[in-house]
């Protein structure tokens, strides 16, 4: 394949050889190292492919083997050139297509976001911007480890990012933390400020692991809002067993409460239910850079419907977009029918919006052991509500509270004072 390319550039003609001694010729053509290829005989006469380099050098054993030659074919880009050489103007618009393709490889026309779950890539893609990251940006000027960085920086739940450039697209790849924990809580403290752990809700301790400070609770203890769980400090005992002095540290452990969740969740069994007619309308429009023109519907009457947008990036390859993108604007039509549910759908109904709060709840690292949500209908309306018993984290930081520790001769002062 490359060698075909070469002799592409080179230029090459297909000649027919016929004369005295064409044999001879093609033994001395061998002996001048003259390359021939696609030899073949034809009607007494020799068919072959020669470069151009060779075809000058060729007058010589020509007129020793009395042997002439008619070109058949001539192939290659110096009889393109030659072809279109009073064209300048061709010449010069693939010369500018050319640049303007080198110019624009040089910017970055896409940001694909891959991985996330709970931030969406609009937000991500405006953070990205806040830090100066944005479509249209010098592929010179971004630094990956730089926005990887930023984003585990501005997003706690993000505990992994990549970013890697390929082609004229920014490509990151993030993976979300779901579980929130007093543990991902710790990782957050930036300072060594002395900190307590407190109960963040109503909740019977379920189980404990003290990593760091003074525990408060045991398993099977209920706590109310702002009791102590661990505190920051540890406490340091004399030869008399009294306390000494406090040694302060930010708590550290692992508390896990059994709390519940009020759900209520009231619709009414009459709805209305889309039907869409078939009729369709369609608009398209261009995106160029951030400038963007939309042509109007023009035989859209439409009083309902639903509009979908299909935006078709211009590229070229896999990976190499241009600041250019065509729109297409879909407008489906569709009447409203009033309609009921029946009792078993009223329920299924309940049953999803109950299943997707329980999915949102085990996602945030909530465990649920216990569903006691009723589900009632009474033909007008259907009404679900009751309680949710679950496993979670319950412990919020704050500040220790510094106490000082009087001296022996203090105290002795103190009681000396006291008496008098």
């Amino acid at each position: 394949m490359l060698i075909d390319k070469l002799k592409f550039l080179q230029g090459y003609v297909k000649i027919k050889l016929s004369g005295y001694a064409p044999e001879r010729f093609l033994n001395l053509c061998s002996n001048h190292n003259i390359l021939i290829w696609n030899l073949e005989y034809e009607d007494d006469n020799y068919v072959f492919c020669i470069s151009v380099q060779g075809l000058k050098r060729l007058k010589p054993i020509l007129k020793k083997t009395r042997t002439k030659f008619v070109i058949l074919e001539r192939t290659g880009l110096p009889f393109v050139m030659r072809r279109y050489r009073k064209r300048k103007l061709f010449f010069a618009g693939i010369a500018l297509c050319c640049g303007l393709l080198y110019t624009m490889s040089l910017f970055v026309w896409k940001i694909e976001i891959n991985g996330n779950l709970h931030e969406t890539d609009s937000s991500i893609i405006k953070f990205l911007e806040e830090n100066k990251v944005y479509h249209g940006l010098l592929k010179s000027k971004i630094n990956c480890e730089e926005i990887e960085e930023e984003l585990r920086a501005g997003y706690g739940d993000i505990i992994w990012a990549s970013a890697k450039l390929e082609g004229t697209m920014l490509i990151i790849d993030v993976q979300e933390n779901l579980a929130t924990n007093q543990q991902a809580a710790a990782q957050k403290e930036t300072n060594d400020t002395p900190s307590d752990l407190v109960a963040e809700k109503e909740a019977v301790i379920y189980s404990i692991l003290t990593r760091q400070g003074t525990p408060y609770v045991e398993k099977g203890m209920e706590v109310q809002p702002g009791d102590m769980l661990v505190e920051g400090r540890n406490a340091v005992y004399n030869d008399s067993g009294e306390i000494a002095s406090y040694q302060y540290c930010v708590s550290d452990a692992d508390i896990l409460g059994i709390t519940q969740y009020s759900y209520e969740d009231h619709f009414s069994m009459w709805y209305e239910e889309k039907i869409f007619t078939g009729e369709e309308s369609e608009a398209w429009g261009i995106r160029f850079f951030s400038a963007q023109i939309k042509l109007p519907h023009l035989f859209c009457k439409f009083k309902d419907y639903d509009t979908v947008t299909d935006e078709y990036d211009l590229k070229i390859g896999g990976s190499f977009y241009l600041p250019l993108a065509f729109t297409k604007e879909t407008s489906k039509e569709y009447q409203t029918e009033k309609k009921q549910y029946t009792k078993s759908e009223a329920e299924q109904v309940a049953k999803g919006k109950l299943n997707q709060f329980c999915e949102e709840l085990t996602q945030k690292g909530v465990q649920i052991i216990e569903n006691n949500v009723m589900i009632v209908t009474d033909g007008k309306s259907c009404t679900a509500s009751g309680s949710i018993k679950v496993i979670e984290p319950i412990g919020k930081r704050k500040e220790t509270a510094v106490t000082d520790i009087p001296q022996e001769g203090q105290m002795e002062d103190e009681s000396d004072g006291n008496r008098d």
